[in-house]
């Protein structure tokens, strides 16, 4: 069982580890960075970190006698199928995301919730500086282009593939088993926030996207739609911010 928990919450203080290095090299080149939790580093942090994690995972179930593609389950036969799943699960899951995100800023500013999603959202442009050599850039958004193909898999195999099972046979309970992988989801994302508030929001939203997806695996007994549906979103919220930052909009 420590297995389990480390797995489900080792990610968080690596994440903040890799900001800091990351923060301290913006600095040794020279670059002025006040702000370091832009879509850039942020999502060059999550990369550095899945590599790891992927590492770890793999030494992990090599002494436990598995394997990351037998954990995946995938399977040619099924791909479109899955594929399909994919897309029903991205719907599924973004009810609940959606409602979350719309009712957590609902009880922190009531009627006026809308009139705060840029300030909650995103950081305020006076205090942030971003001055950094163009290599630098170019660099980082091409190691982070890798980030939906590592980040998918490797979150849903730590967090619904291992953990999730190991905490419902110890605990006998699928609601424990669903809820504490969920926190650990939850806990890592908290990284993309740019304020307080935003932070609130966030480990709020996906702790339910994580709800929600320890629910249809323990009913699906199926990874790979998960993975699909999470490299959606990935694509969505990984590339494109730094698509627009490459080309300086």
């Amino acid at each position: 069982m420590k297995k389990a928990w480390l797995v489900s919450f080792i990610r968080l203080p690596l994440l903040f580890i890799s900001l800091m290095v990351l923060y301290i090299l913006f600095h040794f080149i020279g670059g002025e960075f006040d702000f370091y939790l832009l879509p850039i580093l942020s999502t060059l942090s999550f990369t550095i970190v899945n590599i790891g994690c992927f590492i770890f995972l793999h030494l992990l179930l090599k002494k436990e006698g598995l394997s990351l593609k037998k954990l995946i389950g995938f399977r040619s036969d099924f791909l479109i199928k899955d594929i399909l799943f994919g897309f029903l699960w991205l719907f599924v899951l973004y009810i609940p995301f959606v409602l979350a995100v719309i009712g957590t800023m609902f009880l922190l500013y009531g009627t006026d919730l809308f009139q705060h999603f840029q300030t909650v959202f995103v950081a305020d442009e006076e205090s942030i500086s971003l001055s950094v050599p163009r290599w630098f850039i170019w660099t980082t958004a091409s190691i982070s282009a890798v980030f939906p193909f590592l980040n998918a898999p490797i979150e849903e195999l730590m967090y619904r593939g291992y953990s999730q099972p190991m905490f419902i046979n110890e605990y006998k309970k699928v609601w424990i088993g669903i809820v504490i992988p969920s926190i650990g989801f939850a806990l890592q994302h908290i990284i993309l926030a740019t304020t307080l508030q935003g932070t609130i929001v966030y480990a709020v939203a996906f702790f339910l996207w994580g709800i929600g997806s320890g629910i249809i695996y323990h009913k699906q007994k199926r990874l790979f739609p998960l993975i699909v549906c999470h490299f959606i979103v990935n694509i969505t919220f990984g590339i494109i911010p730094i698509v627009f930052l490459v080309l300086g909009t």
